[in-house]
């Protein structure tokens, strides 16, 4: 890769800077190698800047092919109250730069730190008032990213990130009224032991359905999903569903070898 130098960085700073980014070009020549999407997770507002120049520097390198759709992939998350608008606008300059655009859409997990930051320093609160703006707000994502779809085919590709059954029911239902093909550019994706339910039934009807599985120590791994939990307070009701769920499948099959 090319040698890097920002003014605003010093000499050690820029060797760490070119550093990552020779790691990360590495990282992505081999998953390209092994014909995996890449998808980079979002993090915190004062960090998210940083991680998008480094998607978009990977991507100008990987997703600027005529092979089919984005190697590398952005994360949006649905309650920052700018995501639409960036989103809108990232997707508009990867099209123009002739660019394959790949976006995992969440709600986001880091609501309370978020707040608590803002309130230290002062700051405008650049979150979503609460829960049902949010899920507006991931509804709008969700529809500009299903019409970009449409009209861009195999050159933009969509994760619809979430255990939200009514965001999912939203995007199956454009999907069919936009004409966007079961096995192409849209996927979804849920934790594994989180809505089961919903990713089975979105697997057996066809759809492309990714369950993601935590890797970690306990230290890391418990705190990543309770923020996962909070992050979709609907998770909880699924679960209560999905125990009704399991426990009527478990007496059904009884009840038939009985018979």
């Amino acid at each position: 890769m090319q040698n890097l130098q920002l003014s605003c960085l010093s000499t050690e700073q820029n060797q760490h800077l070119q550093a990552s980014l020779s790691r990360l070009h590495r990282v992505a020549q081999h998953a390209r190698a092994q014909d995996v999407r890449l998808l980079v997770d979002a993090e915190y507002t004062f960090i998210n800047p940083a991680l998008s120049l480094l998607v978009a520097a990977l991507a100008m390198r990987w997703n600027s092919s005529e092979e089919e759709g984005p190697w590398v992939w952005n994360t949006y998350q649905a309650y920052l109250k700018d995501t639409h608008e960036r989103l809108e606008r990232d997707a508009k300059a990867a099209h123009e730069a002739g660019l394959a655009f790949g976006v995992k859409l969440v709600r986001g997990a880091y609501l309370d730190k978020e707040r608590s930051v803002t309130q230290l320093h002062g700051k405008e609160d650049c979150t979503q008032p609460d829960y049902e703006a949010t899920s507006r707000s991931y509804s709008r994502c969700l529809e500009l990213m299903l019409r970009r779809v449409s009209n861009h085919g195999p050159r933009c590709h969509l994760m619809v990130a979430s255990h939200n059954e009514e965001s999912i029911r939203q995007a199956t239902r454009r999907m069919w009224e936009l004409g966007i093909p079961l096995d192409g550019p849209v996927c979804f994706g849920q934790l594994l032991g989180m809505c089961d339910h919903v990713s089975l039934a979105l697997g057996q009807a066809g759809y492309m359905v990714y369950k993601s599985i935590p890797y970690g120590c306990l230290e890391e791994v418990i705190p990543y999903l309770i923020r996962r939990a909070q992050e979709n307070r609907s998770v909880l009701q699924g679960a209560r569903r999905e125990q009704a769920l399991l426990s009527q499948e478990l007496w059904r099959r009884l009840l038939g070898r009985k018979a």
